[in-house]
């Protein structure tokens, strides 16, 4: 089977004038090297294309079943040339982003959406890891951009301070508990948790683990706001960031206590293995979030 794009375009063309005129006209050429083209295709084929009347000519069944799939070919092909011309300019491309919980639930949504605005060719892929694992995904190339918490280990990383990270207890307003609490004492506790492949339950299991001690959580919900609104409660205490506390406490009855250990005063960072080895449009939004921090900073 022997065709080209050129040779698509033409039988597209054929197909939708209803003549070889319509087409040769299209394609800047003559008619005989139309007909030139669409016999090789059907010799290529081993089937008749078309079918020839006196007023022009229409596809055959087969014709029909190639014409799907030509059209599919051919805007395939565009929007490949598209994707390719933004990349080779650095304007466009996928760049693959990795966060713990706190980061994309508070700030990730603001600073992707002004993003993405702004950069139309630009797709984001993000996940939700544990900074250790994003610290190793960074360094083996699996991953453009980072966020990490402080007490990653970024050895081999290029980074700079982003936003503090501080975690804090939500418990019922008729609570007996005074803050600061002990993440011991707060595991005495029935919790209300996220699931359990998000980051921050992890690291939270993990400190627990640590401790020779195993969280009683009563329920795994999706999100800080249905956390906060099932600790209202009444039904146990959940660790939430300083943030969602705050807003969720504008329209919700609970209390909010600082944690004794030094895990819950963090501040993220921002890493990649190499800024230069970006691609443009990776370079783009990591030129972004330290904007983004810088300002926080000044405010």
């Amino acid at each position: 089977m022997k065709f080209d794009l050129t040779d698509l375009r033409i039988f597209l063309a054929a197909v939708e004038g209803g003549s070889l005129t319509a087409a040769a006209s299209q394609n800047n050429i003559v008619v005989a090297a139309v007909s030139a083209r669409l016999r090789k295709m059907e010799e290529s084929f081993g089937l008749t294309l078309f079918e020839r009347t006196g007023r022009g000519i229409k596809p055959t069944l087969a014709g029909d079943i190639l014409v799907g799939h030509a059209r599919k070919v051919l805007d395939d092909t565009r929007k490949l040339q598209v994707e390719l011309d933004a990349f080779s300019e650095g304007r466009g491309g996928t760049i693959r982003l990795l966060s713990n919980t706190n980061m994309l639930s508070e700030h990730m949504p603001q600073l992707l959406g002004s993003f993405l605005r702004e950069n139309p060719d630009i797709f984001v892929t993000v996940k939700d890891k544990p900074s250790f694992e994003v610290v190793n995904l960074l360094i083996n190339g699996e991953a453009d951009i980072g966020i990490v918490a402080s007490s990653a280990d970024m050895s081999g990383l290029e980074s700079w301070r982003f936003v503090p990270d501080r975690l804090v207890l939500v418990v019922p307003k008729d609570s007996a508990l005074e803050g600061p609490v002990a993440y011991t004492r707060i595991l005495d506790h029935a919790l209300i948790s996220l699931d359990a492949t998000v980051a921050l339950s992890q690291f939270l299991r993990r400190l627990a683990n640590e401790l020779g001690r195993r969280g009683n959580i009563r329920v795994r919900v999706e999100n800080f706001e249905a956390l906060c609104r099932i600790v209202e409660c009444g039904a146990g205490l959940g660790i939430v960031p300083e943030s969602a506390a705050r807003r969720y406490a504008r329209d919700m009855s609970f209390r909010t206590l600082q944690i004794a250990d030094g895990w819950a005063e963090r501040e993220l960072y921002v890493c990649v293995r190499h800024e230069q080895q970006l691609p443009l449009y990776a370079q783009k939004l990591l030129q972004h979030f330290r904007a983004y921090a810088e300002q926080k900073r000044t405010i």
